[in-house]
């Protein structure tokens, strides 16, 4: 018995995919019961459409679906709004661009089941680029120690009912996934074989973006939980990263000219202090 939660802002291009991999799972026990939240924050598109018309297959395939419409944007408040109005404990915390293999759920119910406090999350995948750039970027990435050998849970993340009362609400800040993923130490980590698809953002300036955003969420939550760092585990292994370099020095290449290109923008252009989504994909 879970609760999956999904946040929106202005996800009409993506959400539908991902609601469909939802409703194709597989090999799930009849008494199961498995509760989706979708909340919409300050969408402009039709997201809440989008989810409803989803709402035939995800009922026939046995899922109960919820749609929340906010008119304050903020990823955290849709978070913890799901997180109010949820049903049960074990959740899963979905984001609207990325899909789901037919086997995920099942494999990762047991987890989410357990009695233990359990972080865990599928294998990831990057959906392919149309930019060579960001394919190499994506290959680089998977290869890293952090990803290959962690559970980083980029989009896709669930905790057991004993594992959720580690934190209140969600904060303010860019990096929800870290901020969860953090709360647990790497041997309280597990990751199921089934794949999920995670987009890499196309294109040298959109990957440029989402780089900035994600090394400002990093700074931010290094001044705020500086506690939790300890928890990072292989992240910050360079010795293995400059041994991922070594092994794939063509993707290397792109993985480093983001790195450099990200720096240089950060040092010409005024950080934004705001906290909000920005993403390496087109919206609506």
């Amino acid at each position: 018995m879970i609760s999956l939660i999904i946040p929106c802002h202005n996800e009409e291009l993506v959400l539908g995919a991902l609601l469909s991999s939802l409703a194709a799972q597989k090999d799930l026990a009849a008494d199961h019961r498995i509760e989706i939240l979708v909340v919409a924050n300050a969408c402009k598109d039709r997201t809440c459409a989008v989810a409803e018309e989803a709402r035939v297959a995800l009922e026939a395939a046995g899922f109960s679906l919820g749609v929340i419409d906010l008119p304050e944007p903020g990823k955290a408040g849709a978070l913890n709004t799901a997180d109010a109005r949820a049903q049960f404990a074990p959740r899963l915390y979905v984001d609207a661009d990325v899909t789901l293999a037919p086997e995920v759920l099942a494999q990762l119910l047991p987890l989410l089941l357990s009695d233990e406090e359990i972080y865990c999350s599928a294998t990831i995948q990057v959906a392919p680029a149309r930019s060579w750039v960001s394919r190499a970027y994506g290959r680089f990435m998977l290869a890293m120690p952090f990803v290959r050998d962690g559970v980083p849970g980029m989009g896709l993340y669930g905790v057991t009912a004993t594992a959720r009362s580690r934190w209140g609400s969600f904060p303010l800040i860019h990096s929800d996934d870290r901020f969860v993923r953090l709360q647990f130490a790497p041997e309280e980590r597990r990751k199921v074989p089934a794949p999920y698809v995670w987009p890499v953002p196309d294109g040298l300036g959109n990957l440029i973006k989402v780089r900035l955003r994600w090394n400002e969420g990093n700074r931010e939550f290094a001044g705020l939980y500086p506690e939790l760092l300890v928890n990072d585990g292989a992240r910050n292994d360079l010795r293995a990263s400059l041994r991922t370099l070594l092994a794939h020095p063509l993707d290397g290449i792109a993985y480093v000219t983001v790195f450099v290109s990200t720096a240089l923008w950060a040092r010409l252009k005024r950080k934004d202090s705001a906290v909000v989504w920005r993403r390496g994909r087109p919206t609506a």
